[in-house]
């Protein structure tokens, strides 16, 4: 991350699907700032309009950002012509980020809506499962979970949320993107659709089928909605 100055203004504004991600935060997203490796949980959203005739902000936006010891606070604010967007470091396990401003150019919030996760008993979160043992009948964490000894269960994911929380490394890097309806190019059979994960699920573009209603085998475009 690159520091600047907190006192000084900011001249060129940030692109528009930023301040559009920015403001679609919600409390409880779980975010990856410029790429950062640590992920964020927001734990506040605070917006607030500036009325003060002497201060050119019209209104800005603060994310409160939680990751381990550290909080950090992640500020949208609006001018008449622009916004800016900035990082201000409010508590660190890191001295040299200490009272630092950083520049943002970039929020990811990651995705927590999947249909199936898989938990153990008397944990308090989920992951996402493993697609190839899943497609076995097995339940298993995407991540490796960590603890080979541990039972997992596959469940829907609204029977633990919002009790439980996303397991971070399932969050940031299984990338979950639904998939629309894949029919059949020969007699349009419907065939599948779903989610599908994986660190290279951007690169998916085509699914290999064979339509059990007229025996066509080859290959469909798909279009994950990313």
């Amino acid at each position: 991350m690159g520091a600047t100055d907190a006192t000084a203004p900011v001249d060129a504004g940030v692109d528009s699907a930023l301040v559009e991600t920015i403001q679609a935060i919600e409390a409880g997203d779980v975010l990856v700032v410029n790429g950062d490796s640590r992920t964020w949980d927001v734990t506040d959203v605070v917006d607030r309009s500036i009325d003060d005739t002497s201060d050119a902000r019209e209104s800005k936006r603060v994310c409160r950002l939680s990751c381990g010891a550290s909080v950090f606070g992640l500020e949208l604010v609006a001018y008449p012509d622009r916004y800016t967007a900035s990082l201000h470091v409010l508590a660190t396990e890191d001295w040299t980020e200490d009272g630092q401003v950083f520049d943002v150019h970039d929020v990811e919030i990651l995705t927590q809506d999947i249909p199936w996760v898989v938990v153990t008993g008397g944990a308090d979160r989920y992951h996402f499962p493993d697609p190839q043992a899943a497609a076995f009948g097995e339940a298993r964490p995407a991540c490796g979970g960590g603890n080979s000894e541990a039972s997992y269960r596959i469940v829907r994911s609204n029977t633990v949320r919002p009790t439980y929380s996303g397991c971070k490394d399932c969050l940031r890097y299984e990338k979950p993107v639904a998939l629309e309806s894949v029919t059949c190019p020969s007699c349009s059979k419907a065939i599948c659709h779903g989610t599908v994960q994986g660190g290279a699920v951007d690169a998916v573009n085509g699914l290999s089928i064979t339509c059990p209603h007229c025996d066509f085998d080859g290959v469909v475009e798909v279009t994950p909605e990313r």
